[in-house]
């Protein structure tokens, strides 16, 4: 289910609307497919992969037509199929194909490969590429890469520490409700780290990650409010 899981929301993250076509759109798609056209390739392949039952292969085949004509959506979907889809997975093989799109500026494809080398799967664990990556998915607004690269600079991961830096970072999740981003917000306004200490804005942050169910932040709200 775990991997199930990771595969939706993998899949999905940039998905074209209108999977669910009447059967002459369909029909439309598949010619447009056949026909050489790669934006069509990609959303078939979407079908099959969210068909139930997933049509992996079929999926996969799709992807890569797209992704060998230079499609950075078909490369970073193909990347997938490797990466969580496929039994057994292909981390060197899904590498290969998320750096061709992230190459191309495609945001989920950096954040993919910023999260392959934070992980060591695939190659080996490199932190300051993983940073580097993760930089370039946050500048186009990925959160996910936001939140872990303000991590990499508190914690000095790859990158110099550093709580301003951390603190950009976080702000920039946490300005589109990242929980987690939410909660660093308010500790590092709490703590005076990398900005001025502000018990106000502090709680503040707390309250709105509390409000978006992280547990961490509750509590600190709770210690707060008794000081």
């Amino acid at each position: 289910m775990k991997r199930l899981s990771a595969l939706l929301s993998l899949v999905i993250a940039v998905a074209p609307l209108g999977f669910s076509l009447p059967q002459d759109d369909a029909a439309a798609l598949n010619q447009q497919a056949a026909s050489g056209d790669p934006n069509a390739q990609v959303r078939l392949g979407m079908k099959y992969a969210l068909a139930v039952p997933r049509n992996v292969r079929e999926s996969m085949r799709w992807f890569r037509l797209a992704a060998d004509q230079g499609y950075a959506d078909g490369q970073y979907r193909l990347g997938g199929m490797y990466d969580v889809a496929q039994s057994p997975q292909n981390p060197t093989e899904a590498i290969k194909w998320y750096t061709l799109a992230a190459k191309q500026g495609h945001k989920d494809a950096e954040y993919r490969l910023g999260v392959m080398y934070d992980q060591g799967r695939g190659t080996s664990k490199d932190y300051a590429e993983a940073a580097k990556w993760y930089a370039k998915a946050g500048e186009q607004g990925r959160p996910e890469a936001q939140y872990r690269l303000g991590e990499m600079y508190e914690q000095g991961l790859g990158v110099a520490q550093s709580y301003p830096n951390a603190m950009k970072w976080y702000l920039m999740a946490a300005q589109k409700g990242r929980a987690e981003a939410e909660y660093k917000v308010g500790y590092l306004y709490e703590k005076g780290l990398g900005t001025s200490p502000s018990r106000t804005d502090a709680l503040a942050w707390y309250q709105k990650s509390s409000a978006h169910g992280y547990p961490d932040a509750t509590d600190a709200v709770k210690a707060l409010s008794e000081q």
